[in-house]
């Protein structure tokens, strides 16, 4: 498995899980603003995945260290929170107040939403980090050398030995 991949899918999980927590505001707030609550709870995961694939670029060169994945954890969670209340601002806010009404949606969002999407970011980069410190078998990585099985294989008869005969 790729590390990218596994970055994705461990932040989405983990995102998700977290809005499980608080699903049934979620719900309301998707039943108030008028669009399907499979939608509402989805975007903020596939949100969490892109903000993770942005920030865990060249992770194997770069995340050295936990305090440097959990960081970049943070920025996910943060990133994430203030994309979701943007969203919600802009489904839910009447255009004549739209600063007055983001600013109370990224406090609702924060008060509400906030612990459990933090816990998940903060988990996810735990367990990415765990992974970049460890590099287990199982997910592969840019600056891995290539096991020759790998390889492509050698023909036997290469040219030079066609022109010797």
């Amino acid at each position: 498995m790729p590390l990218q991949l596994f970055i994705v899918l461990v932040f989405g999980i983990c995102c998700w899980l977290a809005i499980a927590i608080i699903e049934p505001l979620m719900r309301s707030f998707a039943i108030e603003a008028g669009m399907s609550s499979w939608l509402f709870i989805a975007i903020p995961g596939l949100l969490a995945m892109l903000f993770a694939v942005l920030s865990y670029l060249r992770a194997t060169d770069r995340v050295t260290s936990m305090d440097k994945s959990l960081s970049r954890a943070l920025l996910v969670a943060l990133a994430t929170w203030i994309a979701v209340a943007g969203i919600i601002a802009w489904l839910w806010c009447p255009s004549h107040s739209a600063l007055r009404c983001t600013s109370y949606a990224l406090m609702m969002t924060g008060i509400v939403g906030g612990g459990p999407l933090l816990a998940g970011a903060m988990i996810a980069g735990t367990l990415v980090g765990l992974v970049l410190r460890y590099r287990p078998a199982w997910v592969s990585f840019a600056d891995r050398p290539k096991k020759p099985a790998d390889e492509a294989p050698v023909c036997p008869l290469d040219a030079t030995t066609i022109d010797a005969r």
